[in-house]
């Protein structure tokens, strides 16, 4: 991790904090270039030496294919390749947002750059599991990376039916390496406080820091709103939890949390379609929500999003109940294993690089664990409350065959999630955490059954 130490203080150093981003090319003096399908070529072409001057160069623009593209709702985003294909992608923040409007949006164009920053910081550490940065143009918000359209968005790929077996221990890796090493267990503590200094994010962050913690309040003027035609069943579900003081209180209580741990360097974001997969290689994207925070909030976050394909997987008719049962059963393993995995690396790391301050006290790196733990139960449900409760699309249940379905998956994710959030404390393990999972889902579906027999009758 010594080249890791010199790159990151090299970032760091090489530009005044906040901005924390550098242009590896002397700005364009002909002022801002909006980018798009008919000038992307060329500046690309501009800026770096990847194509030869006689190449063809074709074109894709992101978000054409809304089922398999994981980003164009925001960003403008493009995929050039040669005759030969050989290929990069180029990716802008507006000030304006692609396909998505809200009024006062806390987004800013800088995102962009701070994820080109971050991208660069996580690459020197766990470089087989994020995209390479090839150039940053600070002035245009624009960055150009190295294409990965060889492997799948995860979320789409697990709603086909298709299994990761290598994930778990992926996925869990590159989360201990990253936590571990940009937290100040082993960092200097002046650079981490630098680290800190330049990954507030503080218009990024507001976005989870209302929209997963709070009921009444919103990132996003109108968001709360449910659009016209939602289910009527759905909105009384989503109201229900917040009638509850005690989850009301839980919920401010790992607000808190959420806000006052600065860690180490999260993704902020990262969910089953910021992950891009086959069954070899896995590749983290979107990370222009990242900032330091808690450790857990990303594992957290992405038990959240697996906890959406395990239930969905309880009503997929044009499957076998043994198909279904085996999907089940890779979620499950899935959960299990990316926590085992992140807690064997993490404490390698700990074992090998921890600053001398912190090496030998086991106690204390289990005591941080456990923490951990607790806190990856209580961002898992906040995570489901908040997507469903905010009525954005959710892939997984949205495209289930029966509407009565949909609605039965959303009560059942809703019913977990509370479980976890009111109990939250009590996970000490992923033992415990499993079987809260997988009781809690048996738990709501028998209930659910009950009352559709009722109907019935």
């Amino acid at each position: 991790m010594l080249y890791f130490v010199s790159h990151c203080e090299k970032i760091l150093h090489s530009v005044p904090c906040p901005a924390l981003i550098y242009s590896k090319k002397q700005e364009h003096e002909m002022g801002y270039i909006e980018l798009t399908r008919e000038n992307a070529e060329d500046y690309v072409r501009s800026r770096i030496d990847y194509f030869a001057p006689e190449d063809r160069v074709s074109l894709y623009e992101f978000g054409e294919n809304e089922e398999e593209d994981g980003d164009g709702y925001v960003n403008f985003v493009y995929r050039l390749w040669n005759q030969d294909g050989k290929s990069l992608i180029v990716k802008q923040a507006k000030d304006v947002l692609k396909k998505i409007s809200y009024e006062n949006t806390p987004m800013k164009q800088d995102r962009n750059l701070t994820e080109a920053c971050v991208m660069e910081i996580k690459g020197a550490i766990v470089p087989e599991y994020v995209p390479e940065i090839y150039d940053v143009d600070k002035q245009n918000h624009i960055y150009i990376c190295e294409d990965c359209s060889n492997l799948r968005i995860m979320r789409f790929e697990m709603m086909k039916g298709m299994q990761f077996p290598n994930f778990p221990e992926q996925i869990g890796e590159f989360l201990a390496k990253t936590n571990f090493y940009t937290s100040e267990i082993y960092m200097d503590a002046v650079e981490h406080r630098r680290l800190q200094t330049a990954f507030m994010n503080p218009s990024m962050r507001l976005v989870f820091e209302i929209g997963l913690f709070l009921r009444e309040e919103s990132a996003f003027d109108g968001r709360r709103e449910p659009p016209e035609g939602t289910d009527p069943a759905r909105i009384v579900m989503n109201e229900n939890p917040w009638k509850d003081e005690n989850f009301r209180t839980q919920m401010l209580r790992l607000r808190q949390l959420h806000m006052k741990k600065a860690e180490c360097l999260v993704h902020g974001d990262l969910h089953t379609s910021n992950i891009l997969i086959d069954r070899e290689h896995m590749k983290i994207i979107d990370q222009e929500y990242t900032y330091m925070g808690l450790a857990s909030c990303d594992t957290g976050y992405l038990m959240g999003s697996l906890l959406y394909e395990y239930i969905r997987w309880f009503y997929m008719p044009d499957h076998t109940p043994e198909y279904g049962k085996r999907m089940r059963d890779a979620v499950l393993s899935y959960m299990r294993g990316m926590i085992e995995t992140y807690f064997r690396v993490y404490s390698e790391c700990w074992d090998r690089d921890a600053k001398p301050m912190y090496r030998s006290h086991i106690q204390y790196r289990d005591c941080l664990l456990k923490d951990f733990m607790h806190e990856v139960c209580g961002a898992a449900g906040a995570q489901v409350i908040s997507r469903i409760g905010s009525f954005v699309p959710l892939p997984d249940f949205d495209t289930l065959p029966n509407r009565k379905d949909q609605t039965d998956a959303c009560r059942i994710a809703m019913w977990t999630a509370k479980y976890l959030i009111l109990n939250w404390e009590s996970c000490d393990d992923i033992d415990t955490f499993m079987d809260m999972v997988v009781k809690s889902v048996k738990t709501s579906r028998e209930t659910i059954a009950i009352a559709h027999d009722k109907d019935s009758l």
